[in-house]
């Protein structure tokens, strides 16, 4: 049980301990430190309208929307998984559901994105909690498979023949604020909560940690670690559906391609932000800050002119820090 990680406080001075640590939180303080920066780089004049409320409520809006997936692959990261099929997931689910919104209506069109991407949800995590395949191959496979459905789908085409009465319903959803405060991330933080309660103070969220800090001795315990498994898989497939239904809410149209290596986003802001490959470590919080951390620096790389390429290079090199110290640590 040495390595298991567990997200309960025995004690209020260990609890007090734990939110003031800089080995667990230090990425609130490289968070801070960036905006800082970012914030004296536009009063010098090199970047352009980081701190004007509109700017920060459009990326409060993309934080909201990206969270979900972080969440959703937090979850399988903490059962020693991954999940690198939620981008073009998310594009299967989106196209299903703007097509069944033509077709049917909003509430039909919904539940039938929701329906394909929990259904693949099921299917991933069956495969790697029942079946026992390794869940890169089969997150891996999907991936090709989900992209592979969508592109065919749509034909290359985007759907977006929404009536106006269509649009105005879902971006009232998508699009309303409440005091420049985007109305999503008033949902992504009501999500916020009932996860991390999950996590914390519930059997589910105990089983969790213990199948992804040691998977034997958690069997041997009497936990259903496949189950363990599939619900986690399960959870990132449904975050993935809200997504989808999120993404059609602010911008009434989508392609084969919407989700396009979103997966990648974000598993490098759930690394980044603490919840580890090896399992057993991490949890919500540090999927909030990494999603805060990953949207806010991208929209400050952009602003300074950086190109899409060297965004990415440094999205590839956050995310091998990250492994690094987190392997690092480990072994210590």
């Amino acid at each position: 049980m040495a390595n298991v990680a567990m997200p309960y406080e025995t004690k209020p001075l260990d609890a007090v301990r734990s939110w003031l640590s800089l080995e667990k939180y230090g990425l609130l303080v490289a968070f801070v430190l960036m905006m800082l920066g970012f914030s004296i780089l536009q009063l010098l004049g090199y970047v352009n309208n980081f701190i004007e409320v509109h700017n920060l409520t459009n990326q409060m809006r993309n934080a909201s929307l990206l969270f979900f997936i972080v969440a959703g692959q937090s979850m399988v990261l903490l059962v020693s998984g991954i999940d690198l099929s939620q981008g073009s997931l998310l594009s299967l689910s989106s196209v299903i559901m703007a097509q069944g919104i033509l077709d049917f209506g909003i509430a039909v069109g919904v539940l039938m994105g929701f329906g394909v991407a929990v259904m693949f949800g099921f299917i991933n995590g069956f495969l790697v909690g029942r079946v026992k395949i390794q869940p890169f191959i089969v997150t891996l496979s999907m991936l090709f498979i989900c992209a592979g459905i969508a592109l065919v789908f749509t034909g290359g085409r985007t759907i977006h023949q929404f009536t106006s009465a269509q649009k105005d319903i879902l971006q009232t959803i998508g699009l309303t604020d409440f005091f420049h405060i985007p109305g999503t991330m008033f949902i992504a933080l009501a999500f916020f909560v009932v996860l991390h309660l999950l996590l914390t103070r519930t059997a589910l969220g105990r089983a969790i940690y213990l199948t992804g800090g040691n998977e034997e001795a958690a069997r041997l315990s009497g936990i259903d670690t496949g189950k363990v498994k599939l619900i986690c898989y399960l959870i990132s497939g449904f975050t993935v559906a809200f997504t989808s239904f999120l993404y059609l809410a602010r911008l009434p149209a989508t392609n084969g391609l919407a989700g396009f290596q979103l997966e990648f986003q974000s598993l490098a802001a759930a690394v980044v932000g603490g919840t580890t490959f090896h399992g057993g470590e991490g949890g919500v919080i540090q999927a909030l800050l990494g999603t805060l951390f990953i949207v806010f620096l991208l929209n400050g790389l952009i602003l300074l002119g950086v190109g899409t390429f060297a965004r990415e290079v440094a999205l590839g090199v956050m995310l091998i820090a990250a492994v690094t110290i987190s392997a690092r640590r480990r072994r210590e």
